[in-house]
């Protein structure tokens, strides 16, 4: 009898970590994960027409060569949850042990989630007076943001 518990356990994934690999998380749990640390990215895997027309500022877009080096958890938001749950499970064989967190209800979900952790004291990505860019932590490839600097006047 306990032999087949602790399988049905490890079968529904009862056992294993809570914060490595890839879930697939609702407003509640995706607000905790939030509230618990910001996430080192946020992945928009929606069509084409729903960036342009919802945009999700900030955010990496999903390409099958997407490079990213997970520093903290990475949250991909899509239009079906069968397809972010699918894009998460890739980024966890890619990065094994790491926390892939894929949006339950997408967008909306992403939103709500977000408020509700900046209402409790976590805004993520941007409540800091000054922030870092630290080198090679989410996408490798063409840069971000060119600095360049020119004389004074």
């Amino acid at each position: 009898m306990r032999r087949s518990v602790v399988a049905l356990a490890l079968s529904c994934g009862l056992a294993a970590p809570a914060h490595a690999g890839a879930t697939l998380a609702d407003q509640n749990q995706l607000r905790d994960a939030l509230i618990a640390g910001e996430p080192c990215c946020v992945i928009d895997a929606r069509s084409a027409a729903n960036r342009k027309s919802r945009p999700l500022p900030g955010a990496l877009l999903w390409r099958a060569d997407l490079k990213i080096r997970p520093t903290a958890a990475a949250v991909i938001v899509g239009d079906r949850d069968a397809d972010s749950l699918t894009i998460a499970n890739t980024l966890a064989r890619w990065h094994p042990g790491k926390t892939i967190i894929a949006v339950k209800g997408g967008l909306a979900t992403w939103q709500a989630a977000s408020a509700a952790a900046a209402n409790a004291g976590a805004v993520p990505g941007g409540s800091a007076q000054s922030f870092v860019i630290p080198r090679n932590t989410c996408e490798s490839g063409t840069t971000l943001q060119e600095l360049q600097s020119g004389p004074t006047r």
